[in-house]
């Protein structure tokens, strides 16, 4: 041997060895069970972000079928009628007036372009 004197050799065997084996498993041990922790972890916070991702999706699908119903309601088509009728109104009581191209209804500012 290099050295050593063999009982010191043999201590360093029968001891050393399996306590330094001992440390080892219990720190990767350790490093699993942390491991787990972390993928738990994960795991929760995705499952809680894809259920609040699905509540808001509900939400915006709930203020689509709002909108809807208000674009396609009666009330709303009597609103835009008379919108209509009012901006014809003044445009025949003021004609030398110009009036503004700007429109809250997107077709009604094409048919204004259209007339100009």
């Amino acid at each position: 041997m290099i050295g050593l004197d063999p009982v010191v050799a043999i201590v360093f065997i029968v001891v050393g060895l399996p306590v330094a084996g001992g440390l080892a498993l219990a720190a990767f041990s350790e490093y699993l069970k942390h491991r787990r922790q972390i993928a738990t972890l994960q795991g929760t916070s995705d499952k809680r972000e894809v259920e609040q991702l699905r509540e808001r999706v509900r939400e915006l699908e709930q203020r689509v079928e709002a909108l809807e119903a208000i674009v396609t309601s009666p009330e709303f088509q009597l609103f835009r009628e008379r919108i209509r009728q009012i901006r014809t109104e003044a445009e025949k009581a003021l004609p030398s007036t110009q009036q503004p191209s700007t429109s809250p209804f997107p077709q009604d500012a094409e048919k204004q372009i259209q007339r100009s």
